[in-house]
């Protein structure tokens, strides 16, 4: 079994770059995904997302080790086991980050991805439906919008803004993050926009998509990969590739096949018996993710989606779907975002808070039984560093995994003023009329070392692993700009893994990116032009907070 590309991963890169490699009809292409096909309605309903990410048929349910930071909790690790990967399970929420992040990564060796490099590819991949702006997409193939517009409580909360002294933005994704706008959603007429269903629904002939398949490892001649071995059905299976394969099975997977294919630290490949192919000690390094938390409070007026907590709201909306892909289910009730500085002297926004119209019961994955709404509130550029570690020579065992997270006192600090900034919002006229008693972490949290105490015992993970294989040219990095593994040929990873500095945003649309950016890599095309488009910073950056 021979083929010209072998894609391992069909997630939010792995199906676009898939689907890019085989388009031109010229190419043999093999998809190798560890999950089952999409074909549940979880995956297309876009309510359903809770549903979703629970269901322990399609996921990986890692955790991580106890974290030191946090008072030794586990946190859990939902990640898409499923065609299309976590774009098939996430909340859906459509963010590309702010400019300065990509010129950070230009900044950081990573030649060729500054904002207006990146920009294209984009736009390239997405259609937004509701919207003209130069910045945006519109003939690709992720259906994108803003919708929510109309429920009291978003207004509410837009306004309130306003009143604590921030700017409005038409578009968090356009010019202009900083400030208060709606929230973009891969989401459009209805249903869930995944790389599967987006990519992958009508395959030409010369791609050959295979579920049920976990890879074992990739097997390396002379520092040259050559092919993987996986297992499918409880058999052991072998192809090979003729040009190249590329490694898109997440910050977690990805690592974990480099390593068991004898790339990585070489201490820790000796540790477990693996022969050592290539000495990378950045494998499985650098690991970040956006540390989140919310504030919940009683709403005074029965507008939340608690009223929709009963058989006949429910039945009603499942009808409704079905006949016209609108109401209840059609959306993932995330309306409304903001992008804030926590204090004067940070450059472009590092706190994000988004509105959702119901409060989910901390630890939990319950609704609270009343009518309550919460500000989930994270840092967008933590500093706090982990790892993904092999945990035996079993190419089949969960990985060690551990953020570190609040290691960092910068990021402690950050998520203290998230919640005083948070809590202001609440106080503005425009919120305060539907804002009630505060039900968590509750007004007798008020000092920052109370603060600081919540936060350990409650902060948790956003679910947006990244890092593990970063791209550049540091002694720590795994893929050169290109997306090539350093010192083995014929070998690219292409996920969320290669990113040097963890995007303020939430990582799906980010690595959407990257699939199509790496995808004219792999076939050699010209980068697409550089959109030099201005952006946004505050010019009193340096002296306010707003």
């Amino acid at each position: 079994m021979q083929f010209d590309y072998i894609v391992v991963g069909s997630g939010s890169a792995g199906a676009i770059v898939a689907a890019r490699l085989a388009e031109d009809g010229q190419n043999s292409v093999l998809l190798l995904e560890a999950g089952p096909k999409d074909n549940s309605p979880l995956f297309h309903v876009p309510a359903a997302m809770r549903y979703a990410y629970n269901a322990p048929k399609y996921n990986w349910n890692y955790e991580t080790e106890p974290e030191p930071y946090l008072n030794n909790r586990v946190l859990v690790q939902p990640r898409g086991r499923v065609l299309g990967g976590s774009s098939s399970i996430n909340g859906q929420l459509y963010l590309r980050g702010h400019p300065l992040d990509y010129e950070g990564w230009a900044e950081e060796g990573a030649q060729g991805w500054s904002y207006a490099e990146v920009l294209p590819y984009f736009q390239r991949l997405e259609t937004r439906v509701d919207g003209k702006s130069e910045y945006q997409g519109h003939k690709g193939c992720i259906r994108a919008s803003t919708m929510g517009s109309d429920n009291p409580l978003t207004q509410a909360f837009l306004k309130a803004g306003e009143e604590a002294g921030y700017q409005r933005t038409d578009d968090v994704n356009g010019r202009q993050q900083d400030g208060f706008g709606y929230f973009p959603k891969n989401i459009a007429d209805g249903r869930r926009s995944s790389t599967a269903y987006c990519y992958l629904r009508n395959p030409p002939a010369n791609l050959d998509i295979q579920t049920g398949c976990q890879v074992r490892n990739l097997v390396i001649e002379n520092k040259i990969a050559k092919g993987v071995r996986y297992r499918q059905n409880g058999r052991e299976v072998s192809v090979t590739a003729r040009r190249e394969i590329i490694l898109s099975a997440g910050a977690f997977n990805s690592p974990v096949i480099l390593m068991q294919s004898g790339i990585g630290p070489a201490s820790q490949l000796k540790e477990h018996g693996i022969d050592v192919v290539h000495d990378l000690p950045g494998v499985g390094e650098n690991l970040m993710d956006h540390p989140l938390t919310s504030l919940q409070l009683k709403c005074t007026q029965p507008v939340t989606l608690y009223k929709h907590l009963n058989l006949f709201s429910q039945a009603k909306g499942a009808i409704e779907w079905l006949l016209t892909r609108k109401g209840l289910l059609a959306s993932n009730h995330f309306d409304a975002v903001c992008f804030i500085r926590t204090k004067a002297g940070v450059r472009f926004p590092n706190m994000q808070i988004a509105l959702f119209q119901i409060a989910v019961a901390e630890g939990s994955a319950d609704f609270l039984k009343e009518h309550a709404f919460q500000l989930q509130f994270t840092n967008q550029r933590p500093k706090s560093r982990g790892y993904v570690k092999l945990a035996s020579s079993d190419p089949f065992a969960a990985p060690r995994i551990r953020y570190n997270m609040l290691e960092h006192p910068d990021d402690v600090e950050e998520l203290v003023a998230g919640l005083r900034l948070s809590r202001e919002l609440t106080e503005q006229p425009s919120l305060a009329a539907f804002t009630g008693e505060e039900i968590f972490p509750g007004a007798q949290v008020q000092s920052d070392a109370e603060i600081e105490a919540w936060l350990r015992d409650n902060c948790h993970s956003s679910y947006h692993p990244s890092g593990t294989c970063k791209l550049g040219t540091d002694a720590l990095s795994v893929v050169d700009p290109q997306c090539r593994v350093h010192g083995i040929e014929n070998l690219r990873v292409a996920d969320a893994s290669i990113m040097p500095i963890i995007p303020s945003a939430n990582l799906n649309c980010p690595t959407m990116m990257i699939g199509e950016k790496t995808a004219d890599m792999v076939l050699g095309k010209p980068p697409l032009p550089a959109a030099n488009l201005p952006y946004y910073t505050d010019p009193n950056w340096q002296l306010a907070q707003r």
